[in-house]
């Protein structure tokens, strides 16, 4: 066992990368300062403590002001709201509560607290200097094709247009590229970058020993035509689209999405089949408007929207969430920082926020989503259609019984009684205050809405019945005893004026009982007289009380609304769980009628500002005109897949940039606007967006330019000299280092287990349930309410909000999992029993066949001799003896880890 551990002190994962600077905050603290703490502060504090005035010295609408806190001190401690005067005078806990006059809401109070908690991250100032037009911002300027500049290149090596814009940048610096990478690093890095898996030792070999010129071409197009490069960069993709196989929490339907592989599947076939990039992004936001012709597989494009979290059902949250997913993932704008107020940096009004609040409020959800595949008619998948047609039917049974029930309880006399006392009481009321006065009873808005109709059409039409409750109505309060029946008019109905003569009612209430019940009384048998056909018309076909099926949702009480969620639940999780049932796609349906936005002021939907149209956002359609077809959703892609759209080319071709060498040209991928760093080589980034949209937004053409040139080609390894000019290469002076992400180091695991399953598509597997799934990674459960912790330590992007990058951490959970848990150590045990090592002869050949599968290449001298001393005494009979020790140092090495 000391040679295992010896082994492993040697071999084990280590990052060669420096701590982060616990003083600088991240893109995430510094997103949530902007999108959830400043519209608090804004909206409670910046009245005493803003520009204007600074009440005690303190101003909270700068991150100096906010820093140096009120005259006696500082108010915000970071990392410990207990001690941090701000949140006591917040929560009310000393002498100093704010704001002074009524409390801060809960939720407000909370995200002061979390923000404080997480370390109070505050935005850098910007300098102080003449205003600049943030429209002039250089990535809301058209793209334009520069000059490629005649770059030096002294070794006369094959270099292409991409290597001229480094090589110029370069050579500013007195810098070079570094040389060539030798040929088993290179094949390694394309087969990682490409396909996420490594290449076996025979493929590394035969790329060594190709001595033809256009080896490398060849292996990047093999690579690419391959179905797994789909998987990887599809993989990346997802993270844009924050995708998951669940809604989080949502306590009345099933969490799980039953068809969200459809999504993840449509993402994987249309990188491999090199969609065109502006049809890709036109057909995640408007699929279903789209002549798509028999084959309907695209409309499964519409999880882009519709896969984000449900926020419980709090509809303003999930168009906001759909707003943010649409512009920081295709056009790299932070749009909903307007969401209460303009946007503090950007060129983004708030009205052009509600403008795409108003397309996607115009969209549903149908509860039928569309087949987009079919499956065989099987024994299995006809049981499981009958299944479904049962459930269903009984959702629809226990949806007639419940509106049939609650449609008899509205025709009872007190109920009746109270939605005519409303209609009474609410005669000069308008808007919010009959909704207040419905929801202090209890009432349903559509019953009242018809009642109050039903009246003043009976009304208008003289009706015996229902003037003299009108005439009733008008009788002072005070004097209604003496004088009410007195107000009656002689053409009142003489049913109606014996039941009120009979009961001598002494208020408006107690009239309105009684004549509630002359109205529920159940008719005569036989033909009914003039007078009683009178009475009982209010509660005839046609009457308030004649409530359709088609409006059962709209009189449902919350027990109602339970009862039927719990049935339907339990089909959604059958349908969820069922491998038989077809494949269908989560999409969005126009609305009958679009909704004509508003914007709500600071960004209460109760608080109903200017209205709006619906169009895309002027900073990027300068001259736009509103949206008039539906949604305005297709008109929406269409502006955005412009080729006179400043951003969306730029952006997906730094993301690809980023897939390639670790970061983007522009390191901040979904932030293009104003606060963003420069682009380290904002020319070439134009050149590849302008090339990029000229031919035909090809995603595996722009991976061939990169990979094609000397740039990335390049050697990881850095001079004293790189280091100390370009500490972060961002020149590009050499290719960086780069530790595989979670699915590429899974992935590799099973490869070289010998166990990797290469089944495409299909519904999600748990990958950490045993016994272990052995499908790629791409293909595993993401369950956005309890989200792995293995996928935690390995930050993979977090599924709730759209992920621009990846984090790079280093923790012990980490090498403690590769070294512990049950999946690595199967793989190893599966790797030491592979075919190639049981069958060979003698210790050197096994551990020789050990290399080779793990590490792509035969052992060097030192190695061979360590490892079989290391075998040499071997217990056949141990549960984990020395072969698959010596099986899982290869796979924890950095080596297996890290591509050059």
């Amino acid at each position: 066992m000391r040679w295992f551990l010896a082994l492993c002190a040697a071999s084990c994962v280590v990052v060669s990368a420096r701590a982060a600077d616990p003083a600088k905050p991240t893109a995430a603290q510094l997103e949530y300062f902007e999108a959830k703490v400043r519209p608090v502060l804004a909206d409670h504090c910046y009245s005493c403590h803003g520009p204007k005035k600074q009440s005690a010295g303190l101003r909270l609408d700068t991150s100096t002001g906010i820093k140096a806190g009120a005259d006696d001190g500082p108010v915000v401690v970071p990392g410990d709201p207990a001690k941090s005067r701000l949140i006591k005078s917040v929560k009310r806990e000393n002498e100093l509560a704010m704001p002074p006059k009524s409390p801060l809401p809960a939720e407000a109070v909370a995200v002061l607290v979390e923000w404080v908690k997480s370390g109070a991250a505050l935005p850098a100032e910007t300098a102080q200097g003449p205003a600049v037009d943030p429209k002039k911002h250089w990535a809301f300027q058209p793209v334009r094709a520069p000059l490629v500049p005649a770059a030096p290149n002294p070794k006369g090596e094959s270099r292409n247009e991409i290597d001229a814009f480094v090589g110029a940048k370069l050579a500013e610096k007195g810098l070079a590229l570094a040389p060539r990478a030798d040929r088993r690093a290179l094949v390694r890095r394309a087969y990682f970058d490409l396909t996420g898996l490594p290449p076996t030792a025979e493929e590394v070999e035969a790329f060594v020993k190709d001595a033809a010129p256009d080896a490398w071409a060849r292996l990047v197009d093999k690579l690419l035509a391959s179905p797994r490069y789909g998987e990887r960069w599809g993989r990346y993709w997802l993270d844009v689209a924050r995708y998951a196989d669940s809604k989080g929490y949502d306590l009345t339907r099933e969490r799980a999405f039953p068809f969200s592989y459809t999504y993840r599947d449509y993402v994987v076939r249309s990188f491999n089949e090199d969609k065109p990039y502006d049809r890709f992004v036109t057909e995640q936001l408007a699929a279903d408007l789209l002549p798509l012709g028999a084959d309907k597989r695209p409309l499964a494009a519409l999880g882009f929207l519709t896969l984000g979290r449900r926020f419980l059902n709090n509809q303003q949250d999930i168009i906001d969430d759909r707003i943010d997913v649409v512009t920081r993932g295709f056009m790299g704008l932070t749009v909903t920082c307007a969401r209460c107020h303009d946007h503090k940096y950007d060129p983004i009004p708030a009205k052009d926020y509600y403008s795409l609040y108003g397309v996607f409020a115009s969209t549903n959800e149908p509860a039928e989503l569309p087949l987009i595949g079919d499956m065989p008619r099987t024994p299995e998948v006809i049981a499981f259609e009958k299944e479904v047609e049962t459930r269903e039917a009984a959702i629809v049974a226990e949806r007639d019984k419940r509106h049939a029930a609650t449609v008899a309880k509205l025709r009872e006399p007190a109920a009746v009684a109270e939605y005519l006392l409303a209609v009474l009481d609410t005669r000069d009321a308008r808007g919010e205050e009959v909704q207040n006065l419905l929801r202090q009873r209890d009432l349903t808005r559509l019953v009242y809405d018809r009642w109050r109709e039903f009246v003043a059409a009976e009304v208008k039409a003289k009706s015996a019945v229902f003037v003299p409750l009108q005439a009733l109505a008008a009788v002072p309060e005070k004097d209604f005893e003496a004088k009410a029946l007195a107000a009656l008019p002689q053409s009142t109905n003489p049913l109606v004026a014996k039941a009120l003569t009979d009961a001598k009612p002494k208020t408006l209430k107690a009239a309105v009982d009684v004549f509630a019940k002359a109205l529920c009384a159940a008719p005569p048998a036989g033909t009914p007289s003039k007078e009683q056909a009178e009475v009982a018309r209010a509660l005839a076909k046609g009457g308030p009380t004649d409530i359709a099926l088609a409006d059962a949702e709209k009189i449902q009480n919350r027990a109602d609304r339970d009862a039927i969620a719990a049935i339907r639940k339990k089909v959604d999780t059958f349908k969820a769980a069922s491998p038989h049932a077809p494949p269908r796609a989560h999409v969005l349906a126009d609305n009958a009628q679009p909704t004509q936005p508003v914007v709500f002021l600071r960004g209460n939907p109760g608080n109903r500002g200017p209205q709006v149209p619906r169009q895309a956002p002027e900073i990027v359609t300068p001259n736009r005109k509103p949206f008039t077809q539906g949604s305005g959703r297709l008109e929406l892609a269409r502006a955005i897949t412009s080729p006179e759209n400043p951003l969306t080319a730029r952006v997906m071709v730094n993301r690809v940039w980023l897939g390639h060498f670790g970061h983007g040209l522009l390191r901040t991928p979904s932030d293009f606007g104003v606060r963003s760093d420069p682009p380290s080589h904002p020319e070439l980034l134009d050149y590849l967006a302008s090339t990029f949209v000229r031919e035909g937004w090809s995603v595996k053409r722009l991976h061939r330019a990169i990979m094609l040139s000397a740039t990335y080609q390049q050697s990881s390894a850095v001079t004293p000299e790189m280091y100390k000019l370009d500490p972060e290469n961002r020149l590009l002076a050499h290719q960086n280092r780069r530790r595989l992400d979670f699915e590429a180091l899974r992935d590799s695991l099973l490869s070289a287990s010998g166990r990797l399953d290469l089944t495409e598509g299909g519904k999600p597997v748990d990958l950490f349930k045993a016994p272990f799934s052995a499908r790629r990674t791409v293909y595993g459960l993401i369950d956005r309410t309890s989200l792995p912790g293995t996928f935690k330590v390995f930050d993979v992007a977090n599924p709730d909000t759209h992920s621009p990058q990846r984090f790079q951490t280093t923790v012990p959970q980490q090498a403690l999992f590769l070294m512990n848990s049950p999946f690595v150590q199967e793989q190893a045990k599966s790797l030491a029993a592979r075919k190639e090592v049981a069958a060979a002869k003698t210790a050197a050949a096994k551990v020789t066949a050990l290399y080779r599968l793990a590490l792509s290449r035969n052992p060097t001298a030192d190695e061979l001799a360590l490892a079989t001393r290391f075998v040499a005494g071997d217990d056949p009979k141990s549960a984990f003896g020395a072969w698959p020790q010596l099986a899982q140092v290869l796979l924890l090495s950095n080596e297996f880890a890290f591509v050059d």
